[in-house]
């Protein structure tokens, strides 16, 4: 019951935050910060050498060479080339703080030139080729502060370089808009860290409580998915590595493949005990070309290497939904909750890939569809694994029930006997009177299976065990040997007269009617008794005495108890 609290707990967490990115967009078109560039705020030309000063771009503005900027237009950006916006700031009569932000996390180089009285242009950079320590403001993507004056004639240079084609954005803020807006940012990233945080300690404590392997992938997996998010996102260069600019810029990329990775090995986890060993093999062939990958970003750099990641990650999304799928078809009370975490992580992945790709511009989504899809995946798939642990758990103490119980009657099978008779043994060289042991058999059950068959045969003899177990006392072991008898052992000390009385209550029961045997047909029960102290030395030789004891009063039909000497 904790842990479905546990869990319902995580699923309300996750649902918050959800809900902060819809408030936080709500807030944002009530106009706490404005577009430029999409109507005529803007121009954009292209630095194909990337090697062009201001002087040069502005005189190539002026002759009109630059053509309105589209937010939504994917750039020529790779390579040298470089693109320059000259931006035409909303006139103001005061002097005013401004905050313009490109919202792309992983830009690799953004410059700002303001005009400036002492030279022509004041210049500040950003980007992941820059430290985040050294840029201007330390955000969660390039920004820079600056105070804009009355009557401002000349414009504003904004110089963006990336490593692949992007479509670019900005955004114009007052200082006390940005900051707002910033505190919400990192309220929503800092809630789902926390419960990233929470999820890893949940699966630290399933993984020793059930034993069971599976919980540790999944912590491996969600801390790495989560940190390649906040890589993603920024939050990971402006707090965990600020003055590291070179994996700053490779974190993005090798974060998430190798979480790609970890979630191909989760996968192979969960389906290796099913009995597919095709399945097996998959996962780790995806997960070793995942772990190719993203080393060869370390070695090689991101340039050659990035082309070949949208297609793997593709690759992947069909590798997890069919696996998904198949292991929902094979047990769907817990492979639906997979393959709805599957679907949830890979409908909020889909955008970022596809931007990646080229194939649609810059948005919410494309940058926070990730992270939204992993929140809504984490309680999903912590919800199947305390199922899939919780039937695994079950499974094995049935099996373990199974190495300790006759499957038949349900009593204690012939090796726990034994391991009761040797116990009492060990006690009597400490206490001699403690102890007795009955062997019980049925005396008619040829007879009876003669006359009904196999079947009835095995009723009767669980019959048989039920009289036995509601004679003897709770505590007392009740077992069947191998041969068919049953077996009794009564802790404690007992007089003769009620060993006796147990004896013949236990013979009147045999006799008494039952419901599932056939009318007439009742259980003539045999019962030895050895009452200490025993004469036989070793289970062996006791187990021998009451057998021959047994035995003779199974030919003899006038007489069912019998104390051994």
């Amino acid at each position: 019951m904790a842990s479905r609290r546990g869990v319902g707990l995580l699923l309300a967490a996750a649902l918050l935050v959800l809900a902060a990115p819809i408030q936080a967009s709500h807030a944002s078109s009530q106009g706490t910060w404005q577009w430029i560039g999409p109507h005529g705020n803007g121009l954009v030309l292209i630095d194909a050498s990337g090697q062009q000063t201001t002087h040069e771009i502005w005189q190539r503005f002026e002759r009109g060479e630059g053509s309105a900027a589209q937010p939504d237009r994917i750039m020529p950006t790779g390579g040298p080339a470089s693109m320059w916006y000259q931006l035409s700031l909303p006139a103001v009569i005061v002097p005013t703080s401004r905050v313009l932000a490109v919202p792309h996390p992983g830009m690799n180089r953004v410059e700002l030139y303001r005009p400036s009285e002492e030279s022509n242009w004041h210049a500040e950079y950003s980007g992941d080729s820059i430290a985040v320590a050294r840029w201007p403001l330390h955000y969660l993507h390039p920004a820079f502060e600056f105070v804009q004056q009355p009557g401002e004639i000349r414009p504003t240079y904004l110089r963006v370089q990336h490593s692949h084609p992007i479509n670019v954005r900005w955004t114009l803020w007052s200082m006390r808009d940005f900051q707002e807006s910033s505190k919400r940012w990192h309220l929503l990233l800092g809630a789902y860290l926390g419960l990233v945080g929470l999820v890893i300690l949940l699966c630290v404590v399933n993984a020793y409580t059930w034993r069971d392997s599976i919980h540790s992938y999944y912590a491996a997996y969600v801390a790495v998915i989560a940190v390649g998010q906040m890589s993603l996102t920024g939050l990971a260069g402006e707090y965990f590595w600020p003055r590291n600019p070179w994996w700053n810029d490779a974190a993005s990329n090798v974060l998430p493949m190798a979480g790609a990775a970890l979630g191909h090995l989760f996968m192979r986890e969960l389906v290796v005990e099913r009995g597919a060993p095709w399945a097996s093999r998959l996962m780790l062939a995806m997960a070793a070309v995942g772990s190719v990958l993203g080393l060869c970003f370390v070695f090689i750099g991101r340039d050659p290497v990035f082309a070949f990641s949208g297609p793997y990650y593709i690759a992947s999304f069909i590798v997890y939904l069919g696996v998904a799928h198949w292991y929902a078809w094979r047990i769907p009370r817990v492979g639906l909750w997979i393959l709805a975490g599957i679907v949830a992580v890979l409908a909020g992945s889909v955008f970022p890939i596809l931007r990646n790709m080229q194939l649609v511009p810059l948005s919410f989504w494309t940058q926070y569809g990730a992270q939204i899809g992993a929140a809504v995946e984490i309680p999903l798939l912590l919800i199947a694994l305390y199922l899939r642990s919780r039937e695994r758990r079950d499974n094995q103490v049935r099996v373990g029930a199974l190495s300790r119980v006759d499957p038949l009657t349900g009593a204690a099978n012939h090796r726990v006997m034994l391991a009761r008779l040797e116990h009492l043994l060990h006690h009597q060289q400490r206490d001699p009177e403690a102890g007795v042991v009955l062997r019980v058999r049925i005396g008619n059950i040829q007879e009876i299976r003669a006359e009904y068959g196999l079947q009835v045969a095995q009723t009767a003899l669980v019959h048989a065990g039920a009289c036995v177990t509601h004679v003897v006392r709770e505590g007392d072991t009740v077992a069947r040997h191998r041969d068919g008898d049953f077996v009794v052992i009564l802790e404690g000390h007992f007089t003769r007269d009620q060993v006796a009385e147990i004896g013949q209550r236990l013979i009147a029961r045999g006799l008494a009617p039952s419901d599932i045997l056939p009318p007439g047909t009742v259980l003539q029960l045999k019962v030895a008794v050895a009452a200490t102290p025993f004469q036989a030395q070793g289970v062996a030789l006791l187990l021998q005495t009451l057998e021959a004891a047994v035995s003779e009063l199974a030919a003899r039909p006038g007489k069912a108890l019998r104390f051994v000497v």
